[in-house]
């Protein structure tokens, strides 16, 4: 069998790690956040790393001064204005993080994950991971699971699907994202990114979405990051190759499957990678309901993209 899984033991939480024995590629889990830390490739003898990931040596310590790198967006993802919302004429008020005036990034992000399946075959390792939100925040005081689909598979596929089931007993509100930062040079600089939008979410000087979505093309054609500075939600179709991250040697593809209409732009000071975010909605859609999903009791919402490493 060409696939194996290992399971290390860090700090309150587990490294697992889905390895294509034949290929000697391998991506790094970690049950806490339910993300994608690493993806290393060979590359003849050479093993290269294409996401720019956490350094849990000394627990989490780091994890949200460097970013929220990898990280699972639920039940919000990027900004709440203020942190606050409106649903069924009750005002609420997130607890968890901020970032100045704004909570960022959801709730699920720290939370750490139960292993339902490990297991491989012949075409694949696959790692399940759930999480029960217990409506601990009284900012999202409404009971959920997420089921987290993990899948690397032959030719450098990687796969994630999430299904979350509403475990209220009423409609709830929910928008679902990830945080991966990918790299395929010492710096972002030197990558070129093709982008197929039909068009760009206008933000304000908050970050903020104005609720106008505007002409797109910048990225139709494959361009050089150079020194752009990007963070920016554009909306996108489900079609073949809908982002490609790509340099002379490298292309990464990520290709949205199931219920992520947008995808948010993110290069970070250090200009060592960029952040490419699946979303089921836009920023701060709780308040303009802009890819808002309104689940019903016990329903299932499902999700999935894919990605995609080749070498040139």
């Amino acid at each position: 069998m060409s696939f194996e899984i290992q399971i290390v033991p860090i700090s309150h939480f587990e490294l697992v790690r889905l390895i294509d024995t034949s290929s000697k590629t391998v991506i790094e889990i970690a049950t806490k956040g339910a993300l994608l830390n690493s993806w290393q490739v060979m590359d003849n003898s050479k093993l290269i790393e294409i996401v720019e990931g956490n350094d849990f040596s000394k627990g989490w310590v780091e994890f949200e001064k460097n970013g929220f790198r990898g990280g699972k967006m639920s039940p919000f993802s990027c900004r709440i204005e203020n942190g606050q919302y409106i649903f069924k004429e009750i005002t609420y008020t997130i607890e968890k993080f901020y970032h100045e005036k704004h909570a960022l990034h959801g709730i699920l992000y720290d939370a750490v994950y139960s292993i339902e399946l490990n297991k491989t075959d012949d075409h694949g390792a696959y790692l399940n991971l759930k999480y029960h939100y217990k409506a601990t925040d009284k900012g999202f005081p409404f009971a959920y699971t997420a089921l987290i689909k993990w899948q690397l598979h032959k030719n450098n596929l990687v796969s994630v699907e999430t299904i979350i089931t509403n475990l209220s007993e009423s409609t709830i509100p929910m928008m679902d994202g990830w945080h991966p930062y990918f790299k395929l040079d010492n710096s972002v600089n030197d990558t070129f990114i093709k982008l197929k939008a039909n068009g760009k979410i206008e933000y304000n000087e908050m970050l903020l979405p104005t609720g106008k979505i505007i002409d797109e093309n910048e990225f139709v054609i494959s361009k050089k990051i150079g020194a752009l500075h990007l963070d920016n939600c554009y909306k996108v179709d489900a079609t073949e190759n809908t982002c490609v991250l790509e340099n002379e040697k490298y292309e990464l593809i990520i290709q949205p499957l199931m219920n992520y209409p947008y995808l948010q732009l993110y290069t970070p000071a250090d200009r060592k990678s960029i952040a490419i975010e699946n979303l089921s909605g836009i920023p701060n859609c709780f308040n303009n309901k802009i890819g808002l999903q309104l689940m019903k009791p016990y329903q299932n919402l499902v999700l999935k993209t894919s990605y995609q490493f080749i070498i040139k």
